[in-house]
């Protein structure tokens, strides 16, 4: 399994190359910004990207998406309940100083619990919302990896003061879905370094102040 992380734009989010290492076969996850840079990586890794998935539709996630689908002509993936934000996205950016160009279209929905294959890879769905309407985070158990998207980081969550957004809604995902991972599962999120299930089980102070642990 091919997993490259690519930290892009003025924040700093992490869109992740992920690749079937028999078949060639890649997707992205959340190409936020950059896109020359993603594709350079894509072109390094000598992948073939059959699809992009977006965890939510904040615009520091998607940036990057439509001139990454004209570069690689794939499907788009993303849960039914992120696109009222998706076609927000304009607004989004307008409101923190920015333009945003064309709108992605999202060629499928993705519900939760489901398995998305790429080659012989299986990533299955975790419906995580809280951070933002929609929200879904990836587990490849063979891999023994999570990408959590904005809902869990290292030493901290995801932020939900920004519309669509629930304390109570994303502590029952954290709870429900990703802490129920076996501990030593690395978790690659939207921003920040790499940890993993057991030391934000342990030690994230949001975590045991919310009173999962």
């Amino acid at each position: 399994m091919i997993v490259e992380m690519i930290t892009v734009g003025q924040f700093q989010e992490n869109c992740y190359v992920i690749g079937d290492e028999e078949s060639g076969t890649g997707i992205l996850i959340d190409p936020g910004d950059e896109d020359a840079r993603i594709a350079l990586a894509v072109e390094r890794l000598g992948l073939g990207i059959a699809q992009i998935f977006i965890t939510h539709a904040h615009v520091d996630h998607v940036r990057a998406v439509v001139p990454l689908v004209e570069e690689y002509s794939c499907p788009v993936l993303m849960h039914a309940e992120a696109e009222e934000m998706l076609k927000s996205l304009p607004q989004q950016a307008l409101m923190m100083g920015m333009r945003f160009g064309k709108v992605p279209a999202v060629d499928q929905y993705i519900g939760d619990d489901e398995v998305l294959e790429i080659g012989n890879l299986r990533l299955r769905s975790l419906y995580t919302p809280g951070h933002a309407p929609g929200h879904l985070a990836f587990y490849v158990e063979e891999g023994n990896l999570v990408f959590s998207g904005d809902a869990l980081f290292a030493g901290s969550i995801g932020r939900t003061d920004l519309p669509g957004g629930s304390m109570k809604v994303l502590m029952s995902s954290i709870s429900d879905k990703l802490l129920t991972l076996p501990d030593e599962t690395r978790v690659l999120s939207g921003h920040g370094p790499e940890t993993t299930i057991g030391q934000e089980r342990m030690y994230n102070p949001f975590l045991r102040g919310g009173g999962l642990l």
